[in-house]
């Protein structure tokens, strides 16, 4: 007999333990961007106001850092709500495969695979590859839910 109160892994299983982790993830993650933006602001505001030119430089330095971590933390995640924003696969290697396993294999995996269950898929009979789409008469493959959330969400079009 199973135990109600058992959590399991995987979606569809326990939505609400799922939804949870994705929020989870997304909180650690915003947490982690926000204190990294919060430490380059304090360093920038010491790059232009410090005592002196050594302090100056060395806060500058140090902000260089902080956005090239920024950089880092968010390049895959980055590339791929452009690639959504285009209305383009996520799924295939032309477009951003390398960074869509990336964010659903990094540590705020459940949070990324959230992005990407909003995509449509890589192949289905409302989605098909551009020869299937042109002998049929219809649009060929792209993310066109993928595209429509992101543009829901950012308010961006």
């Amino acid at each position: 007999m199973e135990d109600k109160n058992s959590k399991t892994n995987g979606v569809g299983h326990n939505s609400a333990a799922f939804s949870e982790s994705v929020a989870d993830q997304a909180v650690r993650f915003v947490n982690k961007l926000s204190a990294l933006v919060r430490s380059a602001n304090q360093k920038m505001y010491k790059a232009i106001y410090g005592k002196n030119t050594v302090e100056r430089g060395i806060s500058l330095r140090d902000v260089n850092e902080i956005v090239l971590k920024l950089v880092n933390e968010t390049k895959d995640w980055h590339t791929v709500i452009e690639t959504m924003k285009k209305g383009k696969d996520v799924h295939i290697q032309e477009n951003c495969k390398h960074e869509k396993l990336e964010i659903v294999g990094g540590s705020h995996y459940n949070f990324g695979q959230y992005l990407i269950d909003k995509s449509d898929g890589k192949f289905c009979e409302q989605n098909p590859d551009l020869s299937t789409a042109r002998a049929e008469g219809l649009m060929p493959r792209g993310n066109r839910s993928g595209k429509a959330y992101i543009e829901k969400v950012t308010r961006e079009k």
